[in-house]
């Protein structure tokens, strides 16, 4: 590495591969290029050299060099969502851009591209979440980069995101899920049992088939999800969501086991549990028109097929259940996911503790115990 006169200014220059190649140029001065030069062979020393040339790689060509071995690895739902944002919102918007042209600063304005939308290129508004899952798309291209030591660091790790909007969640009462079963036609409601009564994702339920349910026993085994497509419409069936999602949940015979034992018995071992009334698959588009109908019937308008999940966990909450032991019922990948969701609920239980410490405290003769401490202290003045 040495550094060169450039006609007015200076450059740096290397052997590479037998070749004499310009690392960097434009220096005023010989000085400042040696400086610089000093700095490349300190990073080569500690492994941390970058060539320079990497970062006039263009993002989009960075992408379509990257990307295709990290979709094969994504699971059929997510090769299409995330390869949509990562085509459409990333590639088409920033792919013009050099790798080292690619800031903090363009990403602000890129985000804010994305919130305004542009109505001249045939791009509406999208709302802050989907703006964050492009974001994250975004971190993980450039994190591919950094890796690849194509760029120093990512400069996603510190955007400014836009605020997602917080949907609260829905727990209901013991009235309010008979309210809802009584709403739901007879050939549903074993579906929405079992979604009140263990917890499970929506795709991990209409993904079971006998073979996984254990009726007499009164568990089932979670060993896949199925999805739809939205491109296609096709049905995809997926390994769980995460490694702890595969897991054994047990249920009580009655009601779930009874509700259960028709849909199990009329189904051979391989194929689903819960169809359509024409016998199809459960099209969640279709159930949904459904339920918006039910829920409103039972005076429980907005309410989420998600909800039901998070009612379960309230109630095993509200009955003292260890966030631990919900954690594994769930399929929470870990406890600080247990405890962000559901943590706020923790109070109610420790009223239910409190009163029941205040309780036992109250059976306990305190003036008792109270002479008895003094007649101690006296004894050792």
């Amino acid at each position: 590495m040495w550094v060169e006169k450039n006609g007015p200014a200076w450059r740096i220059r290397d052997l590479i591969n037998g070749k004499k190649v310009t690392l960097e140029s434009g220096y005023p001065t010989k000085t400042a290029a040696k400086a610089r030069m000093t700095a490349l062979r300190a990073d080569k020393m500690r492994g941390e050299f970058i060539d320079p040339r990497d970062g006039k790689l263009l993002l989009g060509e960075w992408i379509d060099i990257w990307w295709p071995t990290y979709e094969a690895g994504l699971k059929p739902t997510a090769q299409i969502s995330e390869g949509r944002r990562a085509r459409r919102h990333v590639q088409q918007v920033l792919g013009h851009l050099a790798l080292d042209e690619v800031d903090n600063l363009a990403i602000q304005r890129w985000i804010a591209y994305l919130l305004a939308g542009d109505p001249a290129a045939g791009r509406r508004k999208l709302a802050p979440k989907s703006v964050r899952n492009c974001h994250g798309v975004l971190h993980t291209i450039l994190g591919a980069a950094v890796v690849a030591r194509k760029m120093r660091s990512n400069p996603c790790s510190e955007t400014r995101l836009p605020q997602a909007p917080h949907h609260e969640m829905r727990f209901l009462s013991e009235p309010e899920i008979g309210r809802l079963l009584g709403a739901v036609p007879e050939h549903w409601r074993p579906l929405v049992v079992l979604l009140v009564s263990t917890g499970l994702r929506w795709g991990e339920a209409i993904a079971l088939r006998p073979q996984d349910i254990d009726v007499l026993g009164g568990k089932l085994t979670v060993v896949r999800a199925m999805h739809e497509l939205s491109s296609t419409g096709a049905i995809v069936f997926t390994e769980p969501k995460t490694e702890r999602s595969r897991r054994t949940v047990t249920f009580p015979q009655r009601p779930v086991g009874e509700v259960l034992a028709g849909p199990v018995a009329t189904r051979a071992r391989g194929e689903l549990v819960f169809r359509s009334p024409r016998g199809s698959e459960v099209r969640t588009r279709n159930f949904r028109r459904g339920w918006i109908k039910w829920v409103s019937v039972a005076g429980l308008d907005g309410l989420r097929i998600h909800d039901l999940r998070h009612t379960h966990a309230a109630l095993l909450i509200s009955a003292g259940v260890p966030l631990t032991a919900i954690q594994r019922r769930l399929g929470h990948s870990s406890i600080a996911v247990t405890s962000d969701l559901y943590g706020h609920l923790l109070p109610v239980v420790d009223e239910g503790i409190m009163a029941a410490v205040t309780a036992a405290l109250s059976a306990v003769e305190l003036e008792l115990v109270e002479a008895e401490v003094a007649d101690e202290v006296g004894i050792a003045a």
